[in-house]
């Protein structure tokens, strides 16, 4: 692939700021001349920089999994390499809506679960950590524990941090409970910034949950 990207800084422009004051001709000439020589010595000049556009679609598709609907579409437009790779994560992301849709009975459409939870699983089988969660959820709802922590798992394994957060609450909810699992995935969602794992883990570190007791750090 020989389209490259472009990496910004958010702080930062890409852009070129030329003086506003008009330049006489022969200023205009050197300035052209030097131009034109940087931009051809930039252009035949070998770079270092890395060529993200390679990226395998399978690595790409597994950063990009947790992605909410703008980071998606930002992703996308970098180069048409990642838009051809993240083709199924966005498709996954209109089922995402729909799913929304049908559970909570918006957009003109009538609360309906079961196809709020079809919506949600045709989303995951295209890589959504989202739609696996929201699933995941449904299923909870439902009593089906089993289906709802295997979405939670493959979710979590994806670095969604609501995924790790809901696997490490599921561990401390079913049986045989799982306190050092349910520590480890709450601790992974904490560090994503994750609010309620936070919560949750200082409740574990408070209780001795799977962890020495631990007050100062509950309470941090």
């Amino acid at each position: 692939m020989n389209q490259k990207t472009l990496l910004y800084r958010s702080d930062a422009s890409r852009f070129i700021a030329f003086p506003f004051s008009k330049p006489d001709g022969r200023d205009a000439k050197t300035k052209s001349s030097r131009w034109s020589k940087v931009s051809s010595e930039s252009s035949s000049s070998p770079t270092n920089d890395p060529d993200f556009s390679a990226l395998p679609f399978d690595i790409l598709t597994k950063i990009a999994a947790p992605f909410n609907f703008p980071n998606l579409l930002a992703a996308s437009l970098v180069c048409r390499s990642w838009g051809d790779a993240l083709r199924a994560l966005r498709e996954a992301m209109v089922l995402l809506r729909q799913g929304k849709q049908f559970k909570h009975g918006r957009g003109g459409v009538g609360r309906n679960l079961e196809k709020a939870l079809v919506s949600f699983l045709k989303g995951a089988a295209r890589g959504s950590t989202l739609a696996m969660v929201d699933a995941g959820l449904i299923y909870w709802e439902r009593g089906q524990k089993e289906e709802a922590i295997a979405l939670y798992q493959k979710a979590a394994a994806l670095g969604d941090a609501a995924g790790q957060c809901n696997l490490g609450i599921s561990y401390l909810n079913t049986q045989p409970l799982n306190h050092k699992e349910a520590v480890k995935w709450l601790h992974q969602a904490s560090v994503g910034g994750h609010v309620r794992a936070q919560y949750q883990l200082a409740l574990c570190l408070h209780q001795g949950l799977g962890v020495e007791q631990n007050l100062q750090e509950a309470v941090k």
